[in-house]
């Protein structure tokens, strides 16, 4: 498997690379850079998804299908605070990361991704 991997980054990495400019025409930078998602976001998603799911072209197909639901259901700046949350929670102890670990809107924000994720999952998979 370790063989593959890099291919798979190649096969991954050459359609971003041709899509030109990541802006729209309207020069509205401010909104792109919003919701749109980096590529080592796309990649780490995708890879993680083909590992936990098998490393094989149908697969990829479908981690990609999910990753671009995920990415049309959810704005990549709530993606990213949604991501956050996660790291903290996983911090040991009852220091700082204790608000993230019980509160009501950390909670809601993480649930909604899982949602968004099993959405994708029954459409893609």
């Amino acid at each position: 498997m370790k063989r593959m991997l890099p291919a798979l980054l190649v096969f991954l990495a050459a359609p971003l690379s041709v899509g030109g400019s990541a802006y729209g025409a309207d020069g509205d930078d401010q909104v792109a850079t919003e919701t749109r998602y980096p590529t080592t976001v796309i990649t780490d998603y995708v890879l993680g998804c083909m590992l936990s799911n098998g490393v094989s072209s149908e697969t990829l197909q479908k981690c990609s299908c999910s990753f671009d639901f995920v990415a049309a259901s959810i704005p990549y700046a709530e993606y990213e605070r949604v991501q956050t949350l996660l790291s903290l929670q996983q911090m040991p102890g009852a220091g700082r990361a204790a608000v993230y670990k019980s509160s009501t809107w950390a909670k809601e924000a993480i649930t909604h991704l899982r949602e968004v994720q099993a959405e994708s999952t029954l459409r893609c998979f």
